[in-house]
């Protein structure tokens, strides 16, 4: 469990292939009722160390050393300067105003925004663990983990929606995304933006959303980290270690081979999740677990090279 003096969260490790397996169900973690896991989503980490932070986050503070404070106007920056020269490379460009649609392609190739990607299903957040983790050696003195977040999003739009007037009064008006959208992204710069965490996307959802069955949780205010966001919204440490959940996974050969073999069974690979020769070129090298799947290829040496 968490030391809630540390961590605002509740921390749970896997003991062993069996257990994960039962966890995926969401029993034995405590606090969610397994029949509502259907509403928690999940991220997978390939270290236990790393922590819930944006890409514009890593980029503007981390990376660089900036104040977060200027993290709006770099949000700006970048966004319009990949919808200016984007355009060029795509066959299906979002319209102007799609300015969700614009960041979720701008997080798919690797710039800097302030989507943090989840899933809703466990498994492929498993998948983002151990894609590329190394096996502990017996002998490690430091033995690795990879890691796999949940957080239950009722519970989070419930917190926001009463923390923040103005997105409460906009959804009493019924479903409306690009209120919603406009709201969020447009609050910036703006006095007293409120801080939160919000799940979120574009009403077009590109392919590899759909394949990743992602969601994106969004801060409210980037001026703020992520875990701030989410703190100063969640009504203190206790609230949120109820409902925001680390299950630390070791990297032991028992249980990163059952990942493998589990996830590849049921056709869940980097092929499968990023549609494409690149995802395929990048899903190959877990092959190595699955030796079964090339029997009597690659033991004669006298076959001509690669048959």
């Amino acid at each position: 469990m968490a030391d809630r003096d540390k961590h605002p969260y509740k921390e749970v490790r896997v003991e062993s292939w069996e257990k994960l397996k039962l966890y995926a169900e969401g029993h034995g973690l405590g606090n969610p009722d397994p029949k509502e896991w259907n509403r928690w989503i999940f991220k997978g980490h390939a270290c236990e160390e790393w922590k819930l932070s944006t890409t514009l986050e890593r980029t503007v503070h981390e990376r660089f050393k900036l104040d977060l404070l200027d993290a709006w106007k770099w949000e700006r920056r970048l966004s319009r300067e990949f919808m200016r020269k984007a355009r060029g490379f795509l066959s299906d460009p979002p319209g102007d105003t799609d300015y969700m649609e614009w960041l979720a392609l701008m997080q798919h190739y690797g710039a800097p925004t302030r989507l943090l990607d989840w899933t809703y299903s466990f498994w492929t957040a498993v998948l983002f663990a151990v894609e590329k983790v190394k096996i502990n050696d017996l002998n490690e003195k430091k033995p690795k983990s990879c890691a796999i977040w949940a957080l239950q999003i009722d519970w989070l739009r419930e917190r926001v929606e009463a923390n923040v007037t103005e997105l409460r009064e906009l959804l009493k008006k019924g479903s409306n995304l690009e209120a919603e959208i406009n709201f969020i992204l447009k609050s910036q710069a703006k006095m007293n933006t409120p801080p939160g965490v919000w799940p979120l996307n574009a009403y077009r959802l590109n392919q590899r959303v759909v394949a990743q069955q992602a969601l994106f949780v969004v801060p409210l205010d980037v001026t703020k980290s992520f875990m701030e966001n989410l703190c100063l919204c969640s009504g203190g440490h206790q609230m949120i270690s109820r409902h925001l959940i680390k299950i630390i996974i070791p990297c032991s050969e028992k249980i990163i081979s059952g990942c493998v073999k589990y996830l590849y069974d049921r056709n869940l690979t980097l092929a499968t999740l990023f549609p494409g020769i690149d995802g395929y070129a990048r899903s190959l090298g877990n092959h190595v677990l699955l030796p079964h799947r090339f029997h009597g290829i690659g033991d004669d040496l006298k076959r001509p090279w690669p048959n």
